[in-house]
Order: C-alpha cells, then sequence, then structure tokens
C-alpha cells in the first residue's frame, strides 16, 4: 500500500508526521509520503499515484476538493479523514475495493483514535462481495453489479461462488461461510450456458452474475544455505498473516537463480502445489523497481539490490505491485506481489 498524507494546519502536519513514522514500520505499507497545505493542488498530483489518501482536515474541505478527481469506484484510492486531534479516522470513500475501512481501523488503533465507519454490510456485520474481493485481491470485471450482491446480502440471503479452481480458503475467515457457499454447477438450470474461465469465479444471485478474476499472488524469496522446508513455510505463514492471507492463496514462488537449489524452497513450492519460478541474474539486475530495497549485503556480492521483492515482482509480471516488503524470519526473506 503506497499513502499519501495530506494536512493543512501546524498541528495536523505533526499528527501526519506521527503517522508516517509508525506505518512505515508495517510490512505492508510500502510507502508513505506527507504533504503540506495547497490542499486541490497536492491531490490533483497525487490522487493517481497511491492506493490511499489521508486528509488531516476538516471533512468539508476534502470532498470539495476529492469530487472533481473522481473516477470510478474500481480505481480512486481510499480516502481516509483525520481530525488535527487525533480524535477521529473516518473512512471516506473506497471503504471496501480501495481498503479505507481497513486503513481507517489501523490507523485509529495506532493512535488511539475512534474509527468511523457508514458502509452498510460493515456495520451489519456482514462480508460484502466488494469486501471478500479487495481481502483476497480478485478483480470484479462488472462493478456496477456489487450493490445489488450486496443488498441481497443485507437481506439475508446468501451468495453462490462457481469456479474451476480452489477457493476454500476463504472460508477460514469467520463469517463467511454465513453468506456465501460453493456452487455445483451440475445443480444449476441452465449450467450449460455458464462459461467459466480457468481461475475464473462466477458470484450468483438470482439472475445475476458477478465476473470475478482473481490477481496472481506471488511470494517473492531469499534465503540463508541450507534452510529448512519448514523455515520456509513458517516463514510464508506469518509474513502472509500481515495481510490475514492464507497460505493456499499463493499462486506462485519466486527466487533467483544463486537459490535454484536450495532444497527448503523447493519442498516448500512442492508441499504447496504451486510451481517455483526461478528468475535469473541478470533479470534481477535489470530490475529497477523503485518498489524494492537494497540489501548491501546481496549488492556487494550479487550486485542485484535483493532477492526476494524484485523476484516477486518480475514473477508477478509487468506493471505488478508489491503488496508486502521484506520481511526477514527463520533466515528466510519473504516478499509478496500481485499482478495487475
Amino acid at each position: 500500500m503506497k499513502i499519501a498524507i495530506v494536512s493543512v494546519t501546524s498541528p495536523g502536519r505533526k499528527l501526519a508526521l506521527k503517522i508516517k513514522n509508525i506505518l512505515l514500520e508495517d510490512p505492508v505499507v510500502i510507502k508513505v509520503d506527507t504533504f503540506h497545505k495547497n490542499v486541490k493542488d497536492n491531490l490533483n498530483q497525487i490522487i493517481a499515484s497511491y492506493d490511499s489518501i489521508v486528509g488531516i482536515m476538516a471533512t468539508g474541505i476534502m470532498i470539495r476538493s476529492i469530487c472533481p478527481l473522481l473516477k470510478s469506484k474500481t480505481t480512486d484510492p481510499g480516502i481516509l479523514v483525520i481530525d488535527e486531534k487525533g480524535k477521529h479516522v473516518i473512512s471516506l470513500l473506497s471503504g471496501h475495493l480501495g481498503r479505507a475501512n481497513d486503513l481507517s481501523l489501523k490507523i485509529a488503533s495506532l493512535i488511539g483514535a475512534q474509527a468511523v465507519i457508514t458502509t452498510a454490510t460493515d456495520i451489519n456485520q456482514i462480508i460484502g462481495i466488494d469486501t471478500l474481493a479487495s481481502r483476497y485481491f480478485w478483480e470484479i470485471e462488472n462493478p456496477e453489479l456489487i450493490v445489488d450482491f450486496n443488498q441481497s446480502l443485507l437481506q439475508g440471503e446468501k451468495i453462490g461462488l462457481l469456479t474451476n479452481s480452489c477457493i476454500c480458503y476463504i472460508f477460514d475467515h469467520p463469517g463467511v461461510g454465513g453468506s456465501y457457499y460453493l456452487v455445483n454447477k451440475k445443480k444449476i438450470k441452465d449450467h450449460n450456458s455458464l462459461s467459466i474461465k480457468n481461475n475464473q469465479i462466477k458470484a450468483l444471485i438470482e439472475d445475476k452474475i458477478l465476473n470475478i478474476t482473481p490477481k496472481k499472488v506471488v511470494v517473492g524469496l531469499g534465503s540463508r544455505k541450507g534452510v529448512t522446508c519448514y523455515q520456509v513455510l513458517q516463514a510464508m505463514k506469518e509474513t502472509l498473516e500481515n495481510l490475514k492471507l492464507p497460505l493456499n492463496r499463493v499462486d506462485l514462488i519466486a527466487t533467483g537463480e544463486m537459490k535454484s537449489n536450495e532444497k527448503g524452497i523447493m519442498e516448500a513450492a512442492s508441499y504447496l502445489g504451486v510451481p517455483l519460478e526461478i528468475v535469473s541474474i541478470n533479470e534481477l539486475k535489470d530490475c529497477k523497481s523503485p518498489q524494492c530495497s537494497t540489501s548491501p549485503l546481496v549488492k556487494n556480492k550479487f550486485g542485484i539490490k535483493g532477492v526476494c521483492e524484485p523476484s516477486a515482482l518480475i514473477a508477478a509480471g509487468e506493471k505488478s505491485k508489491l503488496i508486502i516488503k521484506k520481511v526477514a524470519r527463520y533466515k528466510v526473506t519473504v516478499a509478496v506481489a500481485i499482478s495487475n
């Protein structure tokens, strides 16, 4: 997550710096920048470059400034507003797909504030279809139907999920089983008309179909020599817990060619039943992504910035992005990227 914090007053600026320093310790926060005053100009410059924008200002200022810049609920960043005394954190826009609700709760807990969440599914403790998609990095192809699906959930109906892939991991989340179920295609009337591509999900309710495509989740790994399969799996598991992602949501493991014979990494990929992609030294050298941090040790030894972060980004494909920056556990370094 890339976050921009915009302040207006002097106390607001101090609070912005405090929040920035705290958030940068979180592995799911890739970047935090602060901006002061010139609200409209700053928002116009940053709206397309950040996943979330936090305004430390009056709600009215943010609403009047951000409205002309909004385009779509699928592309607009999450928008939050905090008062300069840090008493309330308001999730203002893109609470689900933009993760503004989650970020509001996170920041409120970090600064001792009260989070203000107003989305109907959340206050009724129901997991909306857009919340589910956001949590597991699924892309909804026809988002205009989201409101219909969430309204059905609020009325007590269940959403059927039809897929050729295994998505059983969603039922590890409390509350999902009460609102969603897996559909047996053979039991659906006119099921032959439902064409499902590999890795695609169709959400069904009444006569409506929501088309969903999961993004590719790639775990990039680096390690000390001789790590065990258990160490690799445990490091991955604990790292993914930062986003409440289960191990079986991982689509691919990637590492650099200098680790291509590391038994623990190979066995971990085999255990999870996912492909292991070996990224060449030349590819790692060519990776210039500003998302990647630099390891002096790796730089001196191999002439590259790092292993796990660039491996994850390269394997996830063009325009991919980190969702968890490098975490070191059990002599293993782990980073996670998603496809565009």
